[in-house]
């Protein structure tokens, strides 16, 4: 059965999402901290792959008052608290003239095929000297899979849960590697690239326009 982010996914999404993505909450941590050092409250921030809205809140609960947001499913959408953001349902990059400070894309691009036409039109929506904070599965085999299971069994996945999961997303995740990714950033015209964490499987760029 293929992977699909529906209902019964938004229900339980962050219990879900802390089994199955190492660091998680310190991704988040370190996203929102990086808009409170670098950004004014009134800077417009775009998050890509919002879910059901936990770094929204937590964007908003740090002062941020011009948040987008956008999602393809309007499962997880229709869990995200309703006033804090400006919302999109799409799966193509929002169509905003907005240009933004910092866009926030955690988890999600390895789910978009084309991810050049994407980061193009996420660096046209930036601001000059705006940064990207992006999070991408960039390993899918050999040991770093394997201990990357680990993780989800230790964090209460069974056995049988782990292959249907890894199952359900072939043809729908596209995982590139760190290489792939740093080359790519260079080639649109991103000035600078920096990892800000990793972990078995996943890696947590910051790039500035």
């Amino acid at each position: 059965m293929e992977w699909k982010f529906n209902n019964t996914i938004a229900e339980l999404f962050n219990q879900h999402a802390r089994q199955h993505i190492p660091d998680y909450d310190r991704v988040l941590e370190l996203s929102v901290d990086f808009c409170k050092q670098k950004l004014q409250h009134s800077d417009p921030i775009l998050e890509i792959g919002c879910a059901i809205g936990e770094t929204v809140n937590r964007l908003h609960s740090a002062g941020f008052a011009n948040i987008h947001a956008v999602d393809n499913s309007q499962d997880m959408l229709a869990k995200c608290p309703p006033n804090y953001a400006t919302y999109y349902c799409t799966s193509e990059f929002p169509d905003t003239a907005v240009k933004f400070s910092a866009v926030l894309c955690n988890w999600t691009l390895h789910f978009i095929q084309d991810k050049e036409s994407y980061l193009t039109s996420v660096y046209n929506a930036m601001l000059p000297g705006a940064f990207l904070i992006l999070s991408e599965k960039t390993e899918n085999s050999g040991l770093a899979l394997e201990q990357y299971h680990e993780y989800k069994f230790k964090h209460g996945v069974s056995r049988k849960e782990i292959k249907e999961k890894a199952d359900s997303l072939v043809g729908v995740m596209f995982p590139e590697s760190v290489d792939w990714y740093t080359k790519k950033f260079q080639s649109i015209g991103f000035s600078e690239v920096y990892i800000a964490n990793a972990n078995w499987c996943f890696t947590t760029f910051v790039i500035v326009k």
